[in-house]
């Protein structure tokens, strides 16, 4: 009887490890998918929201450091122009209960206004993303794109 309530007792005890990492893992997901979606359609205020207020963006070199400057980047590219960025391999490693690392692919795809041609392949590279869980759920402290394959100039 007493093996049993302690196994019991061990059983449940490790039931929230499981779901706290589960949450890491789709709120961490959630945040690389939010990234694509809101930066592929114009949305600045969605997509600076993804981030902490002191989080930086590093793009090809170029880096922008809080809310405010990363909102402005998505401002500063609505030209008509049509980009897309198709995520896949989204590995999540939790580090503790406020913090995780991740790393995902993207094959970026942009177009002039008005173009559909497939010709408009940029880049594929890997995000590689420091997350933080804040009072507002878990946010991009620290993302950095790193090209891997780029269109031949």
């Amino acid at each position: 009887m007493t093996r049993r309530l302690l196994l019991a007792i061990l059983l449940f005890a490790l039931i929230p490890v499981s779901y706290a990492e589960e949450d890491v893992y789709r709120a961490c997901t959630n945040l690389v998918y939010g990234y694509a979606y809101n930066r592929d359609n114009f949305n600045a205020e969605a997509f600076a929201d993804l981030f902490t207020a002191d989080a930086s963006l590093t793009v090809v070199g170029t880096t922008w450091v809080g809310k405010d400057d990363i909102r402005q980047r998505i401002e500063g590219l609505k030209n008509g122009s049509t980009i897309r960025h198709e995520m896949s391999t989204i590995l999540i490693i939790p580090i503790d209960a406020d913090h995780a690392r991740g790393v995902s692919y993207a094959t970026i795809w942009s177009a002039p206004a008005g173009e559909t041609s497939v010709s408009g392949f940029a880049l594929m590279g890997e995000y590689h993303d420091d997350f933080v869980r804040t009072a507002e759920g878990w946010k991009i402290a620290k993302r950095v794109l790193v090209q891997k394959y780029s269109r031949a100039q």
